[in-house]
């Protein structure tokens, strides 16, 4: 046999998941309220008030709102998240358990990248709002449309973001007010990912945005009315198999996502 040497690293390969936080932008506020252990979070919704000139009303007018009567409440049922690996009792000795610290590090990823994927359909749930100008094409003027709808429905102009889908990332780069805008420096880097910032508006470029109807679209969310409420996180149980001679491990996360108001997630969709 020829001389071979070969020489096993002890750094993995470059893990193929999505890290760019988007839940992490979301509304966190509520996270201290199920510490203790809840299955739900109830979240009080003001009612709109009217303003009146030159006249009072009475106790029970239509213009003067209840503080309780006309109060809504907004219930999120958090969900049980698992995602979990086989580790052999062989891998377990031969890799001295760096196999298994590396696959904790994977899955910890992996459910952050699902809570970005429910934060994204959370803000989707109130369908789509208007559609693309032109079929199967990108315009300026679609990605204004979502955020002229909030302000015409007078959702605070700080804190939104859109969401492009990977599929028209090319055609979002090629459009002459954001090649315009990476030209001048504002392509701004972060941990783990990149963004737009333009204006007053934050762009993120994702895999996990969902078709609707299958088509692709382009989702503009105000993140204070978009609450992700995350309970518990990284919680890993074990059990020893026998029969396999090996242990299973799953890790766990408490969480969920919910749009607070459908006026706080807007759907430019492609016709």
């Amino acid at each position: 046999m020829a001389w071979d040497k070969i020489v096993t690293a002890d750094v993995v390969v470059q893990r193929c998941i999505e890290q760019l936080g988007l839940y992490q932008k979301m509304n966190r506020s509520y996270d201290a309220l199920v510490e203790p252990g809840a299955t739900s979070v109830r979240r009080p919704r003001l009612s709109l008030l009217t303003v009146r000139k030159n006249t009072g009303a009475a106790y029970g007018d239509v213009t003067r709102k209840k503080a309780k009567a006309d109060t809504t409440m907004v219930e999120t049922g958090l969900d049980v998240y698992a995602v979990g690996i086989a580790n052999e009792m062989a891998a377990r000795f031969e890799s001295n358990q760096f196999l298994l610290n590396n696959y904790e590090i994977s899955m910890a990823m992996a459910l952050q990248e699902q809570f970005d994927a429910d934060s994204i359909v959370a803000a989707q749930a109130g369908g789509v709002d208007d559609t693309f100008a032109a079929s199967g094409v990108l315009a300026w003027g679609d990605l204004i449309k979502g955020n002229k709808i909030m302000t015409q429905n007078k959702v605070p102009r700080d804190s939104r973001i859109q969401i492009i889908p990977s599929n028209l990332e090319d055609q979002f780069l090629s459009l002459d007010v954001i090649q315009r805008a990476i030209a001048y420096g504002t392509l701004v880097n972060v941990s783990k990912g990149k963004f737009i910032q333009l204006a007053d508006m934050t762009y993120y470029i994702t895999a996990l945005s969902p078709l609707i109807g299958g088509k692709d679209v382009v989702t503009t969310i105000y993140c204070p009315g978009l609450a992700f409420i995350l309970s518990n996180f990284g919680v890993i149980e074990d059990a020893y198999d026998a029969t396999n001679l090996g242990h299973v491990y799953d890790m766990l996360a408490h969480a969920a996502a919910e749009l607070d108001d459908p006026k706080f997630g807007v759907v430019i969709a492609d016709k």
